[in-house]
Parts: C-alpha cells; sequence; structure tokens
C-alpha cells in the first residue's frame, strides 16, 4: 500500500460504495412513504368534467376523455339528456358504473346549480 494510486483507488471505491449504498436507502424510503394506486374508482370519477371523443346521444353511445389522477382515461359514455353531444363538447359526469359514465352537459348543470 505504498503506492498512492492504489491508496486513491480504494478511497475512492470505498466512497463511491458508501455513497450508492446511501442513495439506495434514501430511494428506498422515499419509495415506501409512497401509495401507488392506478385503479380508477367512481369516486375518482364522478364530479369531473370530460371532453366528448366520439359523439353520442341518448339513443347512441359515445367516448369522453376525463383527465382522472393525472392520466386522459377514455370511458364509454351515455346520457339522458334529449340533445346531441357533439366532438370537443365539455361535459360533467354524473355517475359511474363498470367503467361507463353518464354524463350532462356542462351548461344543464351550471344551470341547475344556480337554484
Amino acid at each position: 500500500m505504498n503506492n498512492p494510486i492504489v491508496m486513491i483507488a480504494c478511497v475512492s471505491i470505498g466512497i463511491g460504495i458508501v455513497l450508492g449504498v446511501l442513495v439506495v436507502w434514501l430511494i428506498y424510503i422515499q419509495r415506501r412513504r409512497q401509495v401507488v394506486d392506478s385503479l380508477v374508482r367512481s369516486n375518482n370519477v364522478v364530479g369531473r368534467s370530460g371532453t366528448v371523443e366520439i359523439p353520442f346521444n341518448s339513443n347512441t353511445p359515445g367516448k369522453v376523455r376525463v383527465n382522472v389522477k393525472g392520466s386522459l382515461v377514455d370511458f364509454t359514455a351515455f346520457t339522458d339528456e334529449s340533445g346531441e353531444f357533439s366532438r370537443g363538447d365539455r361535459v360533467f359526469i354524473v355517475g359511474m358504473k363498470r367503467n361507463k359514465v353518464w354524463v350532462v352537459s356542462e351548461e344543464a348543470f351550471t344551470h341547475s346549480s344556480d337554484y
């Protein structure tokens, strides 16, 4: 161990191992605290607004896109309203069952909440 290059290499390797273990331990502690849940539940969807992707009316289903937990999710959409929903219309989700949503137009929702 009289060679300074060997001593510097050993110290560098030792410091690298210690710092590597420290980083892995900190990541482990941080990830233990996080709750990962990608399951979309009805309480994550009902009450949100979405955008019509495939037009629909009360007789035919369509598709709406909703931002849920930071991701865009598409749902088959139904409505009891008499009007027709066109691509790009904003809708409000009032119910969900088996990955299908029931919607009303945002105008209908805002007018009903005025009362």
